[in-house]
């Protein structure tokens, strides 16, 4: 059953969500955009439609959230407002209806990144986690890892290094170096934290790229074969107990019974009179 952080969105009922939520997270560098950018094509071959969403991708305070950060002097309460408003956009907007419609969302960070960041920062835990309270708890979360030893040269050999993904607003007197290493160090420990809060995942994503990519998409299999046999034991069960209804009270309590007995079952070991899609006699309607 789909849940949230401990409120709804107006109008939105979670019965409905039937679709799949899972995050990479993890701190700057760790991969994050590389895998999703491999396991979208890969879950659409295997038949899946698939969202990809992200921070700032909001039309609403996405271009907001750039802007403001071009000065370098955005505020620690008020930038945590603007991902706020960014992040519960895209969930009314983009993932609520993703999984209204039965897709796989795919979302690089989550509300656990805002978070860490707000709390390296100083802000008030309680207010900070008030804040995503509407947020839905996702189906599996995926925690890219990797120290920071491997995470400066990934970062000098791809974009160079950046004043708010060095910390410069909090270490104004270090070089960025030096700033980048420190917050990340930081950050690394916050999100350690929230893994165990949160129960992350943790995928080692010190090896080359591929090597994740595989560990990632045998636990997304094993997520969704878990979820296909949920769903088929659903179908069973509700089909069963729709034919008991029509049957005579004491066969009905003799089949019940035997089903009981046996192993989960799975559609292909149901008779084809009490499938889903049968009308009774052995022949489709």
């Amino acid at each position: 059953m789909r849940e949230t952080y401990g409120k709804l969105l107006p109008g939105m009922k979670l019965s409905d969500l039937a679709g799949k939520l899972i995050v990479i997270e993890g701190t700057d560098g760790a991969g994050r955009t590389t895998q999703i950018n491999l396991l979208k094509p890969w879950l659409e071959e295997l038949g899946h439609a698939v969202l990809d969403t992200g921070m700032t991708r909001s039309p609403l305070a996405g271009d907001g959230i750039r802007r403001a950060k071009e000065g370098n002097n955005l505020g620690r309460v008020t930038q945590s407002l603007f991902y706020a408003t960014d992040f519960v956009d895209r969930l009314e907007n983009e993932i609520a209806p993703a999984l209204r419609a039965g897709f796989i969302v795919l979302t690089d960070r989550y509300i656990y990144s805002l978070i860490a960041r707000a709390m390296v920062r100083g802000v008030d835990p309680a207010w900070i986690r008030s804040l995503y309270m509407v947020a839905l708890k996702p189906d599996a979360v995926f925690y890219l890892r990797v120290g920071v030893d491997q995470l400066v040269p990934r970062v000098i050999f791809s974009r160079g290094f950046d004043y708010w993904e060095s910390g410069m607003d909090l270490f104004p007197a270090h070089d960025m170096y030096d700033a980048f290493c420190n917050y990340q160090k930081a950050l690394l420990a916050e999100f350690d934290r929230l893994s165990t809060e949160y129960g992350f995942e943790t995928v080692d994503a010190s090896p080359d790229p591929k090597i994740v990519f595989s560990s990632l998409k045998a636990r997304i299999l094993n997520l969704l074969d878990g979820a296909q046999k949920s769903f088929m034991s659903r179908q069973v069960e509700e089909t069963i107990e729709r034919m008991t209804r029509m049957m005579d009270p004491a066969v009905a309590f003799a089949a019940q019974n035997f089903v009981a007995s046996q192993p989960e079952p799975v559609m292909g070991n149901i008779p084809r009179f009490l499938s889903a899609n049968g009308n009774g006699n052995g022949h489709h309607s």
